[in-house]
């Protein structure tokens, strides 16, 4: 079939025998068979209309004879290097064709609108080498102006959009913001002694089941390394202030208000020990700042005491004069241990030793403070 009227010099097919054939190029054997004499049953010259033109007789023939080639092309084993030569560059077409698709799917609208400009300057090109009359300015002048009017409107677009997410995302900040405020109202913070906990510590079962005589509550945070603190959150804002009063006088924990609820506690409520709190009036920023200073410390050092064993002497006392009974306390038990008593003197050890031995005790006892 070599230099047929259906092959070329090289072997290779005019037309597409899959075409011709109305099969798809990965079909098998079978299916090329099968075609064939469907087609071949239709085509035949013996099964035509006696009604037919001589022009529509040559063309049937023609088709039917196609099909033979086609045929033969497929499945005659002396055709086989050529058909799998064209197989191959069927398959390599695929895929050009799969790789153009992807790209034009992830090409952006620039990169396409510049492919675009590039082709239809290049078929210009053509025209006006080959002689053939090219567009008018006018055309390529309303192109320009639709190319522009394109991408003022794409612009306007994407301002529109990137004010609607700006206003989005403030309004999210916003709700978010008014959220934590809203928690803050229902949230007292805790802080206890470890000395005076039942194992040292708390934990969220506890608290819970501690904190729910105030009211609901709805979660419990632990807070810090040392585990002597917590972050309670109540169903029910009004139940942080019972709580903060039941833990006012306690020395085994303290609660405090949390947010604009501390604020406000702090500009117009009662301090722990009793005293008024100066109203917002009079009251400057300075003078809360070192009041609040003061009561920090009193808190702290009365930690410390409780931390380090040293009996406070007068509970309520103590509250009130933190500073004070902390050096007293300090100095009492300094006073218990230092000095040490004067040795015995034994027999047989002269004066002069046993100064020396006081001396020592002395210096040993200074050492360990």
């Amino acid at each position: 079939m070599a230099g047929s009227s259906f092959t070329r010099k090289d072997g290779m097919p005019l037309k597409d025998p899959y075409q011709v054939l109305g099969i798809p190029p990965t079909a098998a054997d079978t299916d090329i068979k099968k075609a064939y004499r469907q087609l071949a049953l239709k085509l035949h010259p013996d099964k035509q209309s006696g009604t037919l033109t001589d022009a529509q007789r040559d063309a049937l023939d023609k088709q039917f004879h196609d099909i033979k080639d086609a045929r033969s092309f497929l499945l005659d084993a002396e055709h086989a290097e050529a058909k799998a030569q064209y197989d191959a560059n069927l398959a390599s077409e695929r895929v050009r064709q799969a790789e153009e698709e992807r790209r034009n799917r992830t090409m952006s609208s620039r990169r396409k609108r510049m492919r675009d400009e590039l082709g239809m300057r290049e078929q210009m090109a053509k025209a006006a080498a080959s002689g053939a009359p090219s567009s008018s300015e006018k055309d390529r002048f309303d192109v320009d102006r639709l190319r522009r009017e394109g991408e003022r409107l794409r612009q306007e677009y994407s301002q529109r959009e990137a004010e609607v997410d700006l206003a989005r995302k403030q309004r999210a900040a916003v709700e978010r913001a008014t959220q934590k405020l809203h928690k803050e109202d229902r949230q007292v913070r805790l802080k206890w002694s470890r000395k005076k906990v039942v194992g040292g510590a708390h934990t969220k079962q506890s608290l819970t089941s501690v904190m729910k005589d105030f009211g609901e509550v709805e979660e419990v945070e632990l807070l810090g390394s040392k585990g002597n603190a917590a972050l309670v959150t109540f169903a029910d804002g009004s139940s942080c202030k019972p709580c903060v009063d039941a833990y006012k006088t306690s020395d085994i924990m303290r609660a405090t208000l949390v947010g604009r609820r501390k604020v406000d506690d702090t500009l117009g409520g009662v301090e722990a020990d009793g005293a008024p709190v100066q109203s917002q009036d009079t009251e400057n920023l300075q003078e809360r700042n070192l009041r609040q200073a003061a009561e920090r410390e009193r808190l702290m050092r009365q930690m410390e005491m409780e931390e380090a064993g040293i009996d406070i002497p007068g509970k309520s006392g103590a509250q009130k004069g933190g500073a004070q009974n902390v050096d007293e306390a300090r100095d009492k038990r300094r006073a218990s241990l230092f000095p040490p008593p004067f040795p015995e003197s034994p027999e047989g050890v002269t004066p002069f030793e046993l100064l020396e031995r006081y001396e020592k005790l002395i210096f040993d006892e200074i050492g360990q403070q």
